[in-house]
């Protein structure tokens, strides 16, 4: 008998065994995109730049020609008069609009703003352009377009925080003359500058000067529509002469034209002369096409004669110069990269200028049966030439580069799209001193740390969890980066209507309201932050001991009880909270036992609010004509009493 019974038993046992693994069974979380793919995230376009390439994307021209119509209206600013003050104020005011700081310096007043880097030494770039004007023009190509210039590189450099100084400087006195044939500029202005660097000690790396770069003759080379002037570097060397001008040009190609060139200083009286002068390196950027003495051109804002955006393009590069100097150094090499889809037969370019000999190297990936070809040359030298690999990639150089511009293309030889991101490596040494960049400068973390976007997230912290340092809210769900991490929330992932503590609440909305969408309970009151809400008690404040409606129970009570902390009698049936808890009953419901008896009305006629039969009668109090009398008694009662009495009577008879 056992035996047959014990394959029945070991099977009911595997079945209830299976019911209750069954049961235990979490069921899945739901999908909140309805089956959805999550949308993938597009980084920002500034992620497949080189940081100094990122000036190309700031400022239009508009910001060119809004200064020239402020100055244009000043009329002449002749050093000393009301209209240089007017313009200098003008000047102050804008700077003020960039967050930096201004004033004057000298006796002739110049006006000078310094942006200051985070690093701990002095070392700066320089921007500067003439502020004054002759005695009776408006000076807009004297030298209206070069302040324009200067203010426009304020504008760009101002999205940056860089270890180095930049100082912008509008020069007093450049228009005044030592002699009366008018053959010696003074250049109060920009020697006063100068005396006040030195007398502070700041180590400029380079000074740059804008003057008169907006004329263009569409009769006149192309190529020299801007001339990059430098000092003949005998007896100081590449570095401290054609260097800065070569590095200037170079990022004037991000223009896609073919505009600037670089020339040895010829006899210009401008206000670069008195830092060549003080042993500083300096450029001088003017236009390169000569005006007909008689025809000169029209000297307005809007003139057909001025080309207002290669004023626009040198901003640009110059910006990106004081970007790419400022981070040479702190022990690592520099990269430059170059991100680039290319159509069929298409050619992606980038520049660098090589400051000393050196082999060269060069990585990435592609895509896979590639068809691009990559070509590193250096005047008529070709360092490297290959076909790229497929995938990934390395090349160096079989020759060492010079010093000067050198250009990495890559172009793509097949009849389909092809992508590559390439990366150039190379050494530094900005001064030429034998002293790699790497090794000579350094400088320490900035404080408080960098954050492109102001989000409250580090750069490097960005780097780290994944989000872009370019965006304030990666995933687009409408919460900041630096709050999805300080609450818990995901923020590569849009989860604003998601309930991650499944308090009711969804996580936007928590945010919204303050409470944490990790928590149910953020103020630890006992009360979930979504009942908090939905009856009005503060989920951030620890009021669980409250009693608002000084009905005797404290909001926990109300809470554990079901009722409503803010009504004396939430349900309105006439029955006070306090007292349907004190009975067992629904303070949230008139009618607890759902007999279609109010709870008042059953406890006013001596009912029990808790039985919806009181009468036992098979009707419900509501329906029942008198719910305290049972009716089917009573039948009965009425029924029995006949035959009772009858067989009473009968039996009295028999007996």
């Amino acid at each position: 008998m056992v035996s047959r019974k014990s394959p029945v038993i070991v099977t009911a046992i595997v079945l209830a065994t299976i019911v209750i693994i069954s049961l235990m069974q979490v069921a899945p979380p739901p999908d909140t995109n309805d089956g959805q793919e999550e949308p993938a995230i597009v980084p920002h376009p500034f992620n497949s730049l080189n940081w100094w390439d990122i000036p190309w994307y700031y400022s239009s021209e508009s910001d060119i020609t809004t200064v020239l119509s402020r100055l244009y209206a000043i009329g002449p600013r002749f050093d000393g008069t009301p209209g240089y003050t007017q313009a200098a104020e003008y000047v102050i005011s804008r700077l003020q609009e960039f967050s930096i700081p201004s004033g004057y310096w000298g006796p002739h007043h110049s006006v000078v703003a310094v942006q200051k880097g985070y690093g701990t030494d002095v070392r700066s770039i320089v921007f500067g352009a003439h502020l004054d004007s002759d005695e009776s023009s408006s000076g807009i190509e004297q030298n209206g377009g070069g302040v324009a210039v200067v203010l426009t590189i304020a504008s760009i450099l101002a999205e940056y925080r860089l270890p180095v100084d930049i100082y912008y400087c509008f020069y007093a006195g450049n228009m005044e003359f030592l002699d009366e044939q008018h053959m010696n500029r003074a250049l109060y202005g920009s020697k006063e500058v100068v005396a006040e660097l030195e007398n502070r000690g700041v180590s400029v790396i380079v000074s740059y000067n804008f003057d008169e770069l907006l004329y263009r003759s569409l009769w006149q080379s192309p190529g020299s529509r801007l001339i990059a002037e430098h000092e003949a570097d005998v007896g100081q060397g590449y570095h401290r002469t054609k260097y800065f001008a070569d590095l200037f040009a170079s990022f004037m190609r991000k223009s896609g034209q073919s505009i600037t060139s670089v020339q040895q200083l010829q006899q210009v009286q401008t206000d670069h002369i008195p830092f060549m002068s003080a042993g500083i390196p300096a450029v001088n950027v003017r236009s390169g096409h000569q005006p007909d003495p008689e025809f000169p051109p029209v000297d307005s804002p809007y003139s057909t004669d001025y080309d207002c955006a290669q004023a626009l393009y040198a901003a640009r590069a110059a910006a990106s110069v004081a970007v790419y100097l400022g981070m040479q150094g702190n022990g690592q090499q520099t990269v430059q990269m170059l991100q680039a889809t290319l159509l069929p037969y298409a050619t992606a370019r980038l520049h660098a200028v090589m400051t000393m000999s050196q082999t060269l190297s060069v990585h990435g990936n592609s895509t896979s049966n590639s068809t691009l070809r990559l070509t590193l040359t250096q005047g008529s030298t070709t360092l490297i030439s290959s076909v790229l690999a497929p995938h990934t990639f390395e090349y160096e150089s079989s020759t060492q580069s010079g010093l000067g511009e050198l250009t990495l293309s890559v172009t793509n030889t097949g009849n389909g799209t092809e992508h590559a991101l390439v990366y150039l490596t190379y050494d530094s040494d900005t001064d030429g001193d034998g002293v790699l960049d790497a090794d000579e400068y350094s400088w320490p973390d900035p404080n408080p740390p960098l954050d492109w976007d102001d989000d409250g997230l580090s750069d490097a912290d960005e780097s780290v969890i994944g989000t872009d340092i370019f965006v304030t809210d990666t995933d687009k769900d409408g919460i900041s980066d630096s709050v999805e991490v300080a609450c818990g929330l995901n923020p590569l992932r849009d989860d604003h209507l998601e309930d991650y503590d499944s308090d009711g609440i969804a996580n936007g909305l928590e945010i919204g309201l303050g409470t944490s969408p990790v928590l149910n309970d953020t103020d630890s009151d006992g009360m979930p932050d979504g009942w908090e809400v939905q009856y009005g008690t503060n989920p951030l404040d620890s009021d669980g001991q409250y009693d608002p409606d000084n009905d005797t129970l404290t909001n926990l009570q109300e809470y554990l009880c079901g009722s409503d902390p803010l009504s004396v009698d939430g349900d309105g049936d006439g029955v006070s909270d306090t007292d349907e808890v004190r009975l067992g009953m629904n303070p949230l419901s008139d009618d607890t036992d759902s007999d279609g008896l109010r709870d008042y009305l059953e406890l006013a006629n001596g009912l029990d609010p808790l039985t919806p039969d009181y009468d036992l009668d098979a009707a419900a109090d509501g329906s029942d004509a008198n719910p305290r009398v049972n009716w089917l008694v009573v039948m009965c009662l009425l029924g029995i009493a006949p035959v009772a009495v009858g067989s009473l009577t009968l039996w009295r008879r028999i007996r």
